[in-house]
């Protein structure tokens, strides 16, 4: 295999915008992702430490990018504090991308885990779908992307749930997921997020009959197909994914939303 074109990228950090309650939307110039797809990600290094993958939150035709992130570890850690004019390093980007057509779309989504659907509600309204999108967090300080969802579906077409009751409608974004689906009949549902609540919003489609697509995340090494890291069951994330539809998702329903393998690859609750 040929892994000349896989060297890392080093861009200069434009400005950090400080989106929640620890969340911040590091924003880059990249060309080579100018032509990126919702649902693609990039591996992000943070100068002294790894490389980590990370969905495009945002993209455009002349490579203005962005990642949104939480510090889960040491490099996000810093990542999430970046300063103009600070150094990271960009590859990508990879992955098969949400599918996007006309239909009528659930986005269900939590946490950084927006980041991805963001890009996908926009790319979906440009080509005709009609889209609802659930947005949830633990509490009102921990919404994201409230505004910028308003303005792409429509105020009405946007609901918010809060664990704490904070905000929105108590309970997580799937609680609504079920009564939505039919209300506005729902042809295919969109998620990413804690996967325990991906899980669950595959439920609530496989029992409606209709088409489904999340973004998954595992521990991911080379994003290449080689170490073999971001297994679910047969498949590899960085190669088969990181979106995968619930056909592809139905022969793994023994890992997902409920084990996935650590760095060493050992299986561990997810």
């Amino acid at each position: 295999m040929d892994i000349s074109s896989e060297r890392i990228r080093i861009r200069k950090v434009l400005k950090n915008v400080r989106e929640a309650r620890g969340i911040s939307t590091v924003f880059f110039n990249d060309p080579e992702c100018a032509g990126a797809e919702p649902g693609q990600f990039v591996m992000v290094w943070e100068p002294g430490y790894d490389e980590f993958p990370m969905s495009l939150s945002a993209y455009d035709s002349k490579g203005l990018c962005a990642v949104t992130v939480k510090p889960w570890g040491p490099g996000s850690g810093e990542l999430v504090n970046a300063k103009r004019g600070d150094v990271i390093g960009i590859r990508g980007p990879y992955g098969r991308p949400y599918t996007v057509d006309r239909c009528s779309a659930l986005l269900i989504g939590g946490g950084t885990g927006l980041a991805p659907l963001l890009p996908l509600a926009k790319a979906l309204v440009k080509a005709g779908s009609r889209v609802s999108a659930v947005i949830g967090g633990r509490s009102k300080i921990d919404i994201l992307f409230e505004k910028q969802f308003k303005r792409i579906v429509k105020r009405s077409n946007l609901f918010i749930t809060t664990d704490d009751g904070s905000y929105g409608r108590q309970g997580f974004p799937t609680d609504l997921a079920e009564e939505l689906v039919g209300s506005r009949r729902i042809t295919r549902v969109y998620t990413c997020g804690p996967e325990i609540m991906m899980r669950k919003a595959y439920d609530v489609a496989a029992k409606a009959g209709v088409e489904y697509e999340a973004s998954l995340e595992r521990s991911m090494k080379c994003a290449i197909g080689i170490c073999g890291s971001c297994s679910i069951g047969r498949l590899l994330l960085c190669r088969d994914g990181a979106v995968l539809d619930g056909t592809a998702l139905r022969a793994s329903l023994d890992e997902f939303g409920l084990l996935q393998r650590d760095a060493s690859g050992r299986y561990v609750k997810v």
